[in-house]
């Protein structure tokens, strides 16, 4: 009903089921703005979510120009946090090679009265953004394998949540472990 409305742009809380899908990818290719949100665990994940409630794949990605997926990550504690050298193991946690590291500034907080002793104060965002073109369509529409898609998409600019996450490790803002807590399924 809301399509009687002629809105510019439709926002749906969560899509949840294949009605709800139906509806949303209905509107964009009527023409209409939609914004959703959809459970995944990446913007990979949100193909399989739409394939398995049963979208036609080639109305889905014809009404498609982005998915974003996104993470909120603790910073360190300004006030505790200091430099340390993790271990061998601990890089390879997050598939981070030694001599890559060398440009890193690994801190974490010893915890302190103005983080509550958890050695983290604050919260940032991580996002991991996909933008179609044509190849990514043609490769969804196609069924072809996620990993030749995810190749497609990082070539095309796209950068996964650990990657985002990495960035603010490198700068000290964060750490390894909270990159395996917040990106362990991504």
């Amino acid at each position: 009903s809301i399509l009687r409305h002629d809105p510019d742009k439709i926002m749906v809380g969560e899509i949840r089921d294949r009605e709800t899908a139906e509806i949303a990818v209905q509107s964009a290719l009527t023409g209409h703005l939609v914004l959703t949100t959809v459970h995944a665990n990446n913007v990979f994940d949100v193909f399989g979510r739409f394939t398995h409630m049963g979208i036609d794949p080639y109305a889905f990605v014809s009404a498609l120009n982005g998915i974003w997926a996104q993470r909120l990550i603790r910073m360190n504690c300004p006030h505790c946090a200091v430099r340390y050298d993790p271990d061998q193991a601990e890089l390879a946690s997050v598939h981070l090679a030694r001599e890559d590291a060398a440009e890193y500034v690994f801190m974490r907080g010893k915890g302190c009265g103005d983080c509550r002793g958890t050695g983290y104060r604050g919260r940032r965002s991580i996002a991991e953004i996909l933008t179609l073109n044509d190849e990514i369509r043609e490769l969804i529409v196609d069924k072809q394998p996620i990993r030749r898609i995810k190749a497609a998409a990082h070539a095309n600019g796209t950068r996964s949540l650990r990657l985002a996450a990495l960035d603010l490790v490198k700068r000290g803002a964060t750490t390894i472990d909270e990159i395996r807590r917040v990106t362990l399924h991504a």
